[in-house]
């Protein structure tokens, strides 16, 4: 059974660092490992990602991110049973924040992923890959 997981978490460090982008890779490497897809946004010390795969895989994913030290404020905004997977093409795909918030504040300026809809999250993610089908 395929699932779609979405979360928003924020980083612990004092200053917002580069911790994404930098183990990026690595990510990748460990997703593909457990058939796990999905699109990472990252910056200002915030994280918005989606993951899809096997529901255990996805779950384990998402109980050691939940356990690791550098989140904090970790919550999920959607969960869902689907038929087909949206980020097929990724093992992990990589949207800068501000550059999905330059998108998404035109149609939703008071966009906030701790306050909007999980659903509302999700379609803007979405929305921006479907306009941007290159991968970061």
């Amino acid at each position: 059974m395929l699932v779609r997981l979405l979360y928003v978490s924020k980083e612990i460090a004092v200053q917002p660092s580069n911790f994404a982008e930098f183990n990026l890779e690595k990510f990748r490497i460990s997703n593909a490992s457990n058939d796990v897809t999905g699109v990472l946004c990252s910056g200002d010390g915030i994280f918005l990602q989606v993951l899809e795969g096997e529901r255990s895989a996805v779950n384990k994913l998402y109980v050691d991110i939940c356990r690791d030290h550098r989140h904090t404020d970790i919550e999920l905004l959607h969960y869902e049973e689907i038929a087909d997977r949206a980020f097929y093409a990724w093992s992990m795909d990589y949207i800068p924040m501000s550059t999905l918030y330059e998108m998404v504040k035109i149609q939703n300026p008071d966009f906030d992923p701790y306050l909007s809809s999980g659903k509302l999250a999700l379609n803007c993610v979405m929305d921006f890959l479907r306009l941007n089908d290159e991968p970061y």
